[in-house]
């Protein structure tokens, strides 16, 4: 027998009823005779949120009672079914707790009192030390800044002190606290869908006092993901779920995030047991370092902040920026100003981000983001039955309200609220869209179960694709469970231009300078195509004229310098500058170069009178002995030297120099002094002559 339709089942039937068929049902358990009966078999659709507002009604003529009696029926069994609200669940796994804002403490101590060597005891460092347990963390000593002789004398500040001079100098000890916030971190999973399906059976009781007087007994299955088929004991109903349609807008993945909850303690202004996902946050992994080992990252901990580089030279505070109570505090603003957080959850499924516990221990933690958008799923009844009707509640319905507030172009923060009422007499569904001109996108339309004069608001998002203002209109629908057009209201929608913000680099003035930089030439230049110096014969095949005047100048001034050389070292220039250095450099003071420079004056001095005398002195002799110009051997022997004659002696340092200067030896020449003329006449001794001496012959043999 084929199944008995409503007259409307062909317009329901592309909208909930996906097929209908009466055949013949075995199931094989390895006999060699298989158990057989004939089903009827129904393939329907359900939305998300569906309330009963379709049922399904089998005929049974003939039904066999617990007495095994055969009855017959003169109502159909009943069928109906709803699907919960449909969410995108996304189970987490707890990693560890990070601290709110991590403070930079200063704490000022005399010059040099201050210790940080992590060998020391902890009563004798500068910070207090952090235990865990009996162990000592490391680096939580922190670290010192003082002012050294650099900072005195440029007036620089070291980190924690306004400014270093002579008479203020001091030790700072710079210390790691922590706030009393903490936050627990979660990863999270990718997003698995959850919903639950509840099938109702209805049977009516045999026929004894009219068919008007029938009662019903129920039978309650449910269905899930987690399990997708369910049966009645006797048999007489079988359901399964099949399988979900693709959704028009997929899910938010976070895979790429950390979930912080602000977690303890319990009494902080940011921990709410009723709404934990108020203040909590997601963010980018890359925020994090939850080994504790890198600057302005949460999760930052002693060895970063005690190893932070050049960390006398920054400012204090520096190493702790980029915390979670910074995330949180921009996100305030920009919630107080009416933008969109950046990362509050709020962000997400249109704020309604839930936080849910699952099993009796409550260890079970999952995110839950409720679906706003169609959601279809497949289900597939088989019921031992000879015909079945299909019955859908229709109702009509009303548009009580449709605003949309003004909104800033491509801010992604345009909503616009829908209110809708049930006008009709019985549960039933309803679509509602909202369709606006081009430029003006919305989310996808909604469908929702209404009980009688009950009604219900909505939010459908709005995106503008331009950054310009205007005004566009809207056109808000409402239709029934069989598609047809209820009520429809026209609703304009204000956009303002876009607000541009240039952030960390706004500001209207410029540093200066020639920013008409020499841009980098693909073909090559002289300098990549000759890279050799003194490449001749390269600088000329490619016409490098420059790089040869240049090679040329070169060789012209080294060859001026050698010559300039050669000129200094014929006329002693070397030596004498030698002289000058030796004079100007190596004393340790003017004073002690002016009395080195007298006591050479000096030495000069006495070796010139020494030498006159000794003139003189030879002089005289060469009267008394001999004639006026000759000086006899022995004298010459002496060291007497006649008129005219150049001497030399070497100065050495003197005892009373400078201690700090280095001998130095200078070359002096004395004249001999000219003879003293006098005008008495000196008379020589007469000497007397020889006598001649006799020769004798000489015997020659």
């Amino acid at each position: 027998m084929s199944a008995v339709l409503l007259p409307l089942l062909p317009i329901l039937t592309a909208a909930s009823v996906l097929s209908s068929s009466r055949l013949e049902s075995c199931a094989n358990d390895g006999s060699e005779q298989m158990d057989c009966e004939m089903k009827m078999v129904l393939t329907v659709t359900l939305e998300h949120g569906q309330q009963s507002t379709e049922s399904a009604h089998f005929l049974v003529q003939e039904v066999t009672d617990a007495d095994k009696k055969v009855q017959k029926l003169k109502k159909p069994w009943q069928v109906s079914w709803e699907k919960s609200q449909a969410f995108w669940r996304y189970p987490l796994r707890y990693v560890q707790d990070v601290n709110n804002k991590p403070k930079e403490g200063i704490k000022q101590v005399g010059w040099l009192q201050c210790n940080d060597n992590p060998k020391s005891t902890a009563e004798a460092i500068t910070c207090d030390v952090a235990y865990l347990g009996d162990t000592r963390v490391p680096d939580s000593e922190g670290f010192c800044c003082g002012c050294d002789v650099g900072k005195v004398v440029n007036g620089e500040a070291s980190r924690g002190t306004s400014s270093c001079d002579l008479f203020s100098m001091s030790d700072t000890a710079h210390c790691l606290n922590f706030d009393e916030l903490w936050y627990s971190v979660f990863e999270v999973a990718p997003p698995q869908i959850f919903y639950d399906i509840t099938v109702r059976l209805q049977i009516p009781s045999a026929y004894v006092n009219g068919w008007r007087n029938v009662t019903y007994s129920e039978t309650t299955m449910t269905l899930s993901h987690q399990q997708p088929t369910a049966a009645v004991s006797d048999g007489t109903l079988r359901a399964e779920l099949v399988g979900d349609l693709a959704t028009a807008v997929a899910p938010h993945r976070f895979e790429s995030k950390y979930l912080a909850v602000p977690a303890r303690p319990i009494g902080h202004e940011r921990v709410d047991a009723n709404e934990q996902m108020k203040n909590a946050m997601l963010l980018d992994r890359s925020l994090f370092d939850l080994s504790g080992r890198t600057c302005d990252k949460i999760g930052v901990s002693y060895t970063a902040f005690r190893y932070q580089p050049e960390g006398c030279h920054r400012p204090a505070g520096s190493c702790l920026f980029e915390q979670l109570d910074d995330f949180h505090n921009e996100d305030s603003l920009r919630v107080q100003s009416g933008q969109q957080p950046q990362n509050l959850v709020s962000r997400y499924c249109e704020g309604a981000m839930e936080w849910v516990t699952e099993g009796t221990s409550g260890m079970q933690f999952l995110l839950a983001c409720p679906m706003t958008q169609r959601h279809t799923t497949l289900m597939r009844l088989e019921a031992r039955a000879e015909s079945a009707m299909f019955v859908t509640n229709v109702a009509p319905g009303r548009i009580i309200k449709a605003e949309a507030p003004a909104f800033e172009a491509l801010s992604g923060s345009g909503e616009a609220e829908l209110s809708i009422i049930n006008t009709g007499a019985v549960l039933a569904d309803f679509t509602l869209g909202l369709t606006c001109a081009p430029g003006l996108e919305t989310e996808p339309a909604v469908q929702v179960s209404l009980k009688p004069l009950e009604s219900t608001s909505r939010q459908i998002r709005l995106y503008v694709s331009g950054d310009g203002s205007g005004r566009f209109d809207c056109n808000v629908t409402l239709f029934d469970a069989l598609g047809e057009l209820t009520d429809s209201v026209l609703l304009q929608v204000n956009i303002s231009s876009l607000e541009r913000d240039s952030g960390a680099q706004g500001g209207n003035g410029s540093g200066g300078g020639d920013t008409n930089l020499p841009s980098t030439i693909t073909g090559g230049t002289c300098a990549t195509t000759c890279p050799s110096f003194v490449d001749v014969m390269c600088f000329v095949a490619h016409a490098c004229w420059d790089r040869v005047g240049m090679l040329l100048l070169v060789v012209l001034l080294v060859l001026a310098a050698a010559y300039a050389c050669c000129w200094a070292s014929l006329r002693g220039l070397p030596c004498r500058l030698l002289g000058c250095l030796c004079n100007c450099l190596l004393p340790s003071s003017k004073q002690e170069a002016g009395q080195w420079q007298m006591q050479s004056w000096a030495q000069q001095t006495a070796l010139a009178q020494q030498a006159a005398m000794a003139q003189q002195a030879a002089l005289a002799q060469q009267a008394a002995l001999g004639p006026v110009g000759i000086l006899p051997q022995a004298a010459l022997a002496q060291g007497q030297l006649p008129y005219g004659q150049m001497e030399s002696y070497d100065i050495e340092q003197g005892e009373g120099a400078a201690p700090s200067r280095r001998s130095c030896s200078v070359r002096l020449s004395v004249q001999a002094a000219p003879p003293v003329r006098s005008s008495r006449r000196i008379k020589a001794p007469k000497v007397k002559p020889a006598k001649k001496a006799k020769s004798k012959p000489v015997n020659r043999l």
